[in-house]
């Protein structure tokens, strides 16, 4: 892998409550040579995106305060965030709930626990349309 320029690195907001999850994510993202920011909730998530306009979102469902369900929806429907594509990365795999985050916005779907290569590879295309 080559050294980029820290500006051109694409940058990943990372929305999950769970720190340990969040920190593994974090770790391996950095790894493949993206810049990771993170939000530990929904409305924390959907601010930081309106901010930091990342190049990708994978979030949680189930989180406090706003949940991913409403985070995708508002990050979808601003005119500020709505072509940031939104991975959702949930254990919550019942049929309603995938359902459900397609119909939010969501760009893709992985249920937790995840494979980092299946994971790599959602991002990879994700970033690349």
């Amino acid at each position: 892998m080559t050294i980029m320029d820290f500006s051109k690195k694409k940058k990943i907001l990372v929305v999950e409550d769970e720190v340990q999850l969040a920190e593994g994510l974090e770790a391996r993202l950095h790894l493949e040579g993206y810049q990771v920011i993170r939000a530990a909730n929904g409305k924390e998530g959907v601010d930081q995106a309106r901010s930091q306009q990342p190049d990708l979102v994978i979030m949680d469902l189930m989180m406090p305060k706003v949940n991913g369900f409403d985070a995708c929806q508002m990050i979808k429907s601003d005119d500020r965030t709505k072509k940031i594509p939104v991975l959702i990365l949930t254990a919550m795999q019942t049929l309603g709930a995938t359902d459900d985050a397609f119909h939010a916005g969501a760009d893709a779907f992985l249920p937790k626990p995840y494979n980092s290569e299946r994971l790599l590879e959602k991002v990879r295309r994700l970033l690349d349309s």
